[in-house]
């Protein structure tokens, strides 16, 4: 983000965006809640309603943050565990299908070809995989547009943070979608979660 190993410092200066990609729900999970520093009730539930199964649909124990209930469902029934597994197969293709849109919706939004887009911009990516306490993977990233040749060149003037956030590779509605197949042969639709969210990274 700010150079070095090679990589100048101005190009600090290059539009980016720090991007957040989490898995969606797949069935309600114990969590460590804290306001303040104090811990929280982990799912609170108003008359205490039960699920299908006969469990309480709520928990009212304020797990501590080493807990190792946390993350785990609160009903194994009603949770997709299957989808769960399934999520973690197929997120690495999900992001690099995220990575290949970008650029089609770039050149969508300024209406330029892509040959144009690549003798004059480059987008470079830096990703980190992380497991959550439930157990699935969700991305962090910087997202950064670049000159033609890679970070040694200044972006074109178009080029801004605004831009790649107003893309749908950062915008929670619209995301990349495709159907992974079972050993059955049915077909499961994978999506990225409520938690799609991108920011402008400052300048350092």
């Amino acid at each position: 983000m700010t150079g070095g190993k090679g990589v100048p410092e101005q190009v600090s200066q290059h539009p980016r965006v720090f991007l957040t990609l989490t898995a969606p729900s797949f069935g309600a999970v114990h969590a460590h809640r804290a306001k303040a520093g104090k811990p929280q009730p982990c799912r609170p539930r108003r008359d205490d309603p039960v699920c299908p199964h006969g469990r309480p649909e709520g928990c009212r124990a304020r797990h501590q943050p080493d807990d190792k209930q946390a993350g785990q469902p609160i009903c194994v029934d009603c949770y997709d565990s299957r989808a769960a597994v399934l999520w973690n197969a197929h997120a690495p293709e999900l992001w690099r299908r995220l990575s290949l849109a970008v650029p089609r919706l770039i050149t969508a939004e300024l209406g330029i070809t892509h040959k144009a887009l690549r003798e004059q911009a480059r987008l470079s990516y830096a990703r980190v995989i992380e497991y959550q306490r439930r157990g699935l993977i969700h991305f962090h990233a910087v997202v950064r547009l670049d000159g033609p040749d890679g970070p040694d060149q200044p972006p074109p003037t178009w080029a801004t943070a605004e831009l790649l956030e107003r893309t749908p590779f950062t915008t929670p509605p619209l995301r990349s979608r495709y159907q992974p197949r079972t050993r059955t042969g049915r077909a499961r639709r994978s999506s990225c979660g409520g938690a799609a969210n991108s920011t402008p990274s400052p300048s350092e």
